[in-house]
């Protein structure tokens, strides 16, 4: 008797090692591919190992910049922060990188 993980492994195509993915529109024909697909042999064909290094890619901030808050303004901030799992100096960068103005596009008028 096969079991329901052998049959769907049968129907699923081989990709080849080496091809790559192609570019979905959507998410719904991106799971499409995902399930009609095996991507076994092209796992097992190589590949470069990674090893995962914490904040390898972080780069050290050169200005610090003080900051003076009310009780309710660092609570709100905290809970901010923990809200989305991030450090309350995540969200004041974040905040401050949204005001910048943002650069025209090719073709759009500069923003005054």
């Amino acid at each position: 008797m096969k079991t329901r993980k052998t049959s769907r492994k049968m129907a699923q195509k081989q990709w080849p090692p080496g091809k790559p993915l192609p570019k979905l529109a959507t998410a719904a024909e991106e799971e499409r591919f995902w399930l009609s697909h095996d991507f076994d042999e092209a796992m097992e064909a190589g590949g470069e190992e990674v090893t995962y290094e914490p904040q390898a890619t972080r780069q050290a901030r050169t200005h610090v910049y003080r900051v003076r808050l009310d009780d309710l303004e660092m609570s709100t901030l905290q809970a901010l922060a923990k809200r989305r799992g991030v450090n309350a100096s995540v969200v004041l960068r974040e905040l401050v990188r949204a005001a910048r103005p943002q650069p025209a596009k090719a073709g759009e008028p500069a923003s005054k």
